[in-house]
């Protein structure tokens, strides 16, 4: 009997792998989305489902699984056949939850792998126009003059932690208000009943323009293309750096062949260098990837939850 050397069988798996991902993909695949239509995370989904069905011919279709503060989703992924036709649009507070939950039927890292970083969502720091400040240094020094009596309201993890980041950095105490979304509390901004929130551009960039609102910073890096006169929380404070936002992107399950991530990471960035959805994105209020790459993602994961991590536990947050 005769035995196929060892190189041989690893050089014909190798073609057998990459002759499957240069027809990657021969039928429709699943992009799941752990939330409830019509956040931005089924927003940026959409776009680049749109974009991969029109750039590949092939469908790629979305498939909304919310439940479990995004672990339900994660969970059918993780345990999908690893072959690209099963992805999870992942969020920021995929990397997080096992800080915050208890236990969960996957482990965040070893049980995904990483594809794409698509976009990057920032929060607007918002002001109701009934408060004597008009700027970010004026309600911190309104707060430090009245400590532990100033209200900032939050609607979910990423949001809590941007406010737990602005009250580190402004060095005052503020005291944080859950809200059930982004839509109650920029009404109660609005109404004057809320002196401050967190909440995402889209929810806040209208009420900005007709100055009903008071817009007073934005929480990336840098200034938004949406809100251009908008200061980022480092230059309204005067500090070196702040960057506190969540991002997407695109994972599938543990263990997928190079060649089928390598050919789904091309064609992200591709597609993301279209001036159509670029604009769209932005519109949202979102900031696309420059580093599309799979590396790119698995350092994002990895200093994402470094910097937010110790946020988690002196404000020592849980989700159950």
């Amino acid at each position: 009997m005769k035995f196929v050397p060892l190189i041989t069988t690893i050089l014909l798996s190798f073609h057998v792998v990459l002759a499957v991902a240069q027809s990657y993909p021969f039928k429709p695949v699943r992009i799941v989305v752990p939330f409830a239509p019509g956040a931005s995370s089924d927003g940026t989904a959409r776009q680049i489902a749109d974009k991969l069905t029109q750039l590949w011919g092939q469908s790629f279709v979305i498939e909304n699984r919310p439940g479990a503060y995004g672990t339900v989703g994660a969970a059918i992924v993780a345990k999908a056949d690893p072959d690209g036709y099963t992805l999870l649009l992942m969020p920021g507070t995929h990397v997080l939850t096992p800080r915050l939950m208890s236990s969960l039927p996957y482990h965040a890292i070893n049980d995904f792998t990483p594809i794409s970083t698509l976009v990057f969502a920032p929060y607007v720091i918002t002001g109701a126009k009934n408060q004597t400040f008009s700027n970010l240094k004026e309600m911190a020094q309104n707060a430090k003059d009245n400590p532990e009596k100033f209200a900032i309201g939050n609607s979910e993890v990423t949001t809590r932690l941007a406010a737990e980041a602005l009250s580190l950095a402004a060095n005052v105490k503020l005291t944080h208000v859950t809200y059930k979304g982004g839509g109650p509390i920029t009404n109660d901004v609005l109404g004057g009943h809320l002196p401050l929130g967190v909440v995402t551009p889209l929810a806040v960039i209208g009420f900005h323009k007709d100055k009903r609102v008071n817009a007073l910073a934005v929480t990336s890096p840098k200034r938004l293309s949406s809100m251009p006169d908008v200061p980022t929380v480092a230059e309204a404070l005067g500090i070196a750096q702040f960057d506190s936002q969540t991002w997407f992107a695109l994972a599938g399950p543990a263990n997928m062949p190079r060649p089928v991530v390598d050919r789904l990471q091309k064609a992200i960035a591709q597609i993301m260098s279209d001036r159509d959805l670029r604009d769209r994105l932005i519109s949202m209020g979102l900031i696309p990837a420059e580093d599309t790459s799979p590396e790119a993602m698995s350092s994002l994961m990895r200093t994402f939850s470094e910097r937010n991590i110790p946020l988690i536990d002196a404000a020592k947050l849980k989700l159950e």
